[in-house]
């Protein structure tokens, strides 16, 4: 079988098992307290640094952009980094089953890991290890959607049969994600967009924006030895 097919196989079938997991309101909406998992998010990378002890740190409660959010949805951010203060900045009005790896993503970030491809692969990891079970979800989701992507452009047929295995509760929330992400689509998002791939190539991430989709490798890398 594909080593991708085999990985994404085994982040959909975790992803989910957990789906029905997580705190839902009666339309089936990921509806997790949002306090409850920022406050939790220093201690996510706990067994992954036992792994990869470059990524020891004391780490800081990421800050709640509640003013800011709104044109960070619009410039098409979940998360800003601010390396001179060393803070973790999340928009909150994104969809909220996908904050908690957004979380980890700007917690590697504060890492030292500045790399956009390495960073989605770090948060998905650390949110997979975390032991914490609403990272758990959030980071086999958002893995899910990286490797079924990448998976769709590499054989249709087998994308197909995984996408067949996808629970209502996680169609529910990429429904959420899509949809809110489609109604802040505006030429700000195209500028900012260009803006911010011209930031990432002057910072030695050569690939751009286009990078955001490489963590795919890395995930496959990491977990095929695992799971095959």
């Amino acid at each position: 079988a594909l080593p991708i097919y085999v990985v994404t196989k085994y982040f959909v079938e975790n992803a989910v098992a957990l789906s029905g997991t997580v705190e839902r309101d009666d339309n089936g909406h990921f509806a997790e307290d949002i306090d409850s998992f920022f406050d939790n998010s220093t201690g996510i990378y706990n067994q992954l640094s036992e792994e990869f002890p470059f990524l020891e740190c004391e780490s800081r409660r990421p800050k709640k952009m509640a003013l800011f959010s709104w044109v960070m949805s619009r410039m098409g951010f979940t998360g800003i980094y601010f390396p001179f203060t060393g803070e973790s900045n999340i928009n909150i009005d994104a969809p909220l089953c996908m904050m908690p790896f957004t979380v980890a993503h700007e917690l590697a970030h504060q890492r030292g890991v500045y790399a956009e491809q390495e960073a989605n692969f770090l948060g998905v990891a650390a949110c997979v290890s975390s032991g914490d079970p609403v990272y758990t979800y959030s980071g086999y989701l958002s893995g899910s959607l990286y490797l079924l992507n990448a998976l769709y452009r590499a054989d249709r047929d087998l994308w197909r049969e995984l996408h067949d295995m996808i629970s209502r509760y996680m169609l529910v929330d990429w429904d959420d994600n899509n949809e809110y992400w489609d109604s802040m689509e505006s030429a700000v998002t195209a500028v900012s967009e260009s803006v911010y791939d011209g930031y990432l190539k002057a910072n030695g991430q050569d690939m751009g924006m286009q990078s955001y989709g490489a963590c795919v490798d890395l995930l496959v890398a990491y977990y095929l030895p695992a799971v095959s």
